[in-house]
């Protein structure tokens, strides 16, 4: 009835009792991502008149129109492999960054560089510097990787104490983590404060400057470092198109860093990355001085109209040099609770548990009519929670 390989299989099977393969202790205790409802669903079933996605720090003025005709034109072509050296879009890089072209490394995100620079730089009993209430993916890759994970605690004013973080710079200290301004909490590092750190940090040790939300620091600040022209063998600054370009979705980040540096990189890189798509539109984005411009003086003005009515409504926020506001709840009910009734109103808000501040929330700049809309939503449950 049954023929003898079928008899075999089965005879393994009882054999092994089902066994499970064997993970590693890192992978095993790690929780994957469970993603929530997409954007578009965010609201299902609701009637709301008007909506505000205001949780994940996108440019919700769009993509460069310039950008969009890149994406369109790549499209034709998407049966080619990418330039796997990205040439073109590293040589619009290295003229504006005023560097050369050995010294540009592109990748699916400044998280995709990331990543592989946990892949080519540590090995095992390294350790990585930085400080809590920071950018979440370092939690998540230091846990991938094995890699014991330093954390300084903020300052009362939530920046970076950089004092704290090179006291736990060790023997076993392969690299330094700086978010700069902090995503979640929008502080920045200045420009003197950066240069003095990173004086009395060993040239043995990695230096990462992720500089995900340049573009509107540099607009809010003349104290902004710009740490792309600090000329280190041990630095490297991680830039991204997903803020203040629009172009989340494409998935396109760089780093700027010594040659050194950059050529390990390249060795990790997975060959066609990133895609056609994602270079032509970083380089047409790159392109796009108005919609650039357009950006940034929302973002300023997105800001102060945040300041001026979360100051009447006596809410606790922390001055910001992203394109987001983070306000402290005081503890983590009321921040959950103002979270659901923001959501129950139409209004979609980031909760930060992940990045260590669970009684916080970080709020972006929308359009002004978004932002209007989370004013008025904000007020409407700050006289709730009174009565």
């Amino acid at each position: 009835m049954f023929d003898d390989t079928f008899c075999l299989n089965v005879r393994f099977l009882l054999n092994t009792q089902f066994k499970m393969i064997e993970l590693p202790d890192n992978i095993a205790a790690l929780q994957s991502y469970k993603p929530g409802k997409a954007v578009e669903d965010i609201f299902e079933g609701k009637n709301f008149d008007r909506t505000a996605i205001l949780s994940s720090n996108e440019n919700n003025l769009g993509t460069s129109p310039k950008a969009v005709a890149a994406i369109q034109e790549a499209a034709t072509n998407s049966y080619l492999y990418p330039d796997p050296s990205g040439m073109k879009l590293r040589q619009k890089l290295a003229a504006k960054h005023n560097t050369t072209i050995d010294k540009i490394i592109i990748g699916n995100g400044s998280d995709g560089i990331l990543s592989n620079i946990f892949k080519a730089f540590f090995r095992p009993g390294d350790e990585l510097v930085s400080s809590a209430g920071s950018f979440v993916a370092v939690n998540v890759m230091t846990k991938l990787n094995n890699i014991p994970y330093k954390q300084a605690p903020l300052t009362k004013e939530y920046a970076f104490d950089l004092e704290a973080i090179l006291d736990l710079v060790g023997p076993r200290t392969k690299a330094v983590y700086l978010c700069n301004p902090n995503n979640p909490t929008g502080a920045m590092i200045s420009n003197r404060a950066l240069k003095a750190f990173i004086e009395k940090i060993p040239e043995h040790i990695l230096i990462i400057v992720d500089e995900a939300y340049a573009e509107f620091a540099a607009s809010l600040s003349s104290e902004f470092p710009d740490a792309t022209q600090i000329e280190l063998p041990n630095v490297i600054t991680l830039r991204t198109f997903s803020k203040a370009f629009g172009l989340a979705g494409v998935r396109l980040g760089y780093g700027v860093g010594s040659q050194f540096i950059v050529d390990t990189l390249m060795k990790v890189k997975l060959t066609f990355n990133p895609s056609i798509i994602a270079q032509a539109a970083g380089g047409a984005a790159l392109d796009d001085a108005a919609f650039m411009q357009e950006t940034i003086e929302m973002n300023k003005k997105g800001l102060a109209y945040y300041y001026k009515n979360f100051s009447q409504m006596q809410l606790n926020y922390v001055p910001s040099f992203g394109n987001f506001v983070m306000l402290d709840m005081s503890t983590e009910e009321r921040a959950m609770y103002v979270f659901n009734q923001l959501l129950n109103r139409g209004v979609f808000v980031r909760p930060l548990a992940f990045f260590q501040l669970p009684h916080c929330l970080r709020i972006t700049v929308g359009l002004p009519e978004e932002c209007q809309l989370l004013v008025e939503k904000m007020a409407e449950v700050m006289t709730l929670e009174k009565n």
